[in-house]
């Protein structure tokens, strides 16, 4: 049985070591999953168009099967922010798949690094932490307008501020250091791209913009129709909103600027290990969120057995076994009902 120096940390070294045959990620997995929730994306959208409209159920299920493959395919954005170098084309695959047709890019989310830093955790260089104001049912309100108007803010930056910044070079700048980041309630501000992603970012911008103008061009032609895009727009409302409540049952959302330390980030984070739910609402891997903080680099693939792992190593009143949560949804409500 492992034991840290006090009650208040975990033994590391001892858990790395436990875990780190776990740390290879395995492509087949990876491709398989990807490949396949972006198949049923497609099904679920052909069964819930115009073809079977007389077949209610169907339409529903169609329509249900699209919003969570959707969900699933886009949390791969999460995964190419940490394992990108070690899946060779994965990234290129994605973005074809998902990140361009839904115009939200991985380069979007390739600051989330911060959200793991100790030095930026729960402060104001978070983009994935709720500031104060909007903890509650603001917060609640907020994620749910955002679900709505989001993708029209997508659309704008990559149909709009886009071909302007390629024209205007303090638009660029305004472009890259405000508008380039996943934010909780859309896109926020962040650092100007290093020389070495600056190309992998104009690349990606480009083409979603081409997406974008071919879709405008198809609809004015009549080759897209208008019922497809109103249908798959109510899909990523779906997506967004979901989004939404997962973002707030991710965290307790009581760390300050003063939380220094990966225990910090483990104790403000749930671990939701029992109910199948908990896996659909917070697929890959995410439902074992306090694990993540951890072993960030953990393949989610593995995610379960290095949870197994360290349970059975570590004590029952070790700071580990405070943050299972038996109820995703209960986290939630927690969540709204708090007071800012």
């Amino acid at each position: 049985m492992l034991t840290g120096p006090d009650d208040r940390q975990l033994p590391m070294k001892e858990l790395a070591l436990l875990v780190r045959d776990l740390q290879r990620p395995r492509p087949l997995v990876y491709w398989s999953d990807l490949i396949g929730s972006v198949v049923a994306v497609h099904i679920g959208l052909l069964l819930s168009g115009p073809l079977l409209q007389g077949h209610l159920i169907i339409c529903i299920a169609g329509f249900a099967l699209a919003v969570l493959a959707l969900y699933r395919a886009s949390y791969f954005n999460h995964e190419i922010a940490h394992q990108s170098r070690r899946l060779p084309g994965f990234e290129i695959v994605w973005n074809l798949l998902v990140g361009i047709p839904l115009q939200i890019p991985s380069f979007l989310y390739s600051d989330h690094r911060n959200h793991h830093s100790v030095q930026s955790f729960a402060t104001e260089y978070d983009a994935e932490y709720f500031a104060p104001r909007f903890r509650g049912i603001r917060g609640g309100a907020a994620l749910l307008v955002c679900s709505f108007l989001l993708p029209f803010a997508y659309a704008a930056r990559f149909g709009l501020v886009a071909p302007a910044a390629w024209l205007v070079p303090s638009i660029r700048k305004w472009a890259d250091t405000r508008v380039s980041s996943i934010g909780l309630i859309g896109l926020s501000s962040r650092a100007p791209p290093s020389d070495p992603e600056r190309r992998q970012w104009r690349m990606q911008e480009a083409a979603c913009f081409c997406y974008l103008a071919a879709s405008v061009a198809g609809l004015i032609a009549g080759v897209l129709p208008f019922e497809l895009v109103l249908r798959f727009y109510a899909v990523i409302v779906c997506v967004l909103a979901l989004h939404g409540v997962r973002i707030m049952a991710g965290h307790r959302y009581e760390a300050d600027a003063n939380a220094r330390s990966l225990m910090d980030q483990l104790l403000d984070s749930f671990n939701f290990p029992q109910s199948l739910l908990s896996r659909m609402m917070m697929p890959v891997g995410f439902h074992l969120h306090a694990l993540h903080h951890i072993f960030p680099s953990l393949p989610y693939h593995n995610m379960e057995e290095a949870h197994r792992r360290i349970l059975a190593a570590l004590p029952a009143d070790s700071p580990y076994h405070s943050v299972s949560s038996p109820s995703f949804f209960g986290a939630a409500a927690a969540f709204l009902t708090r007071r800012p």
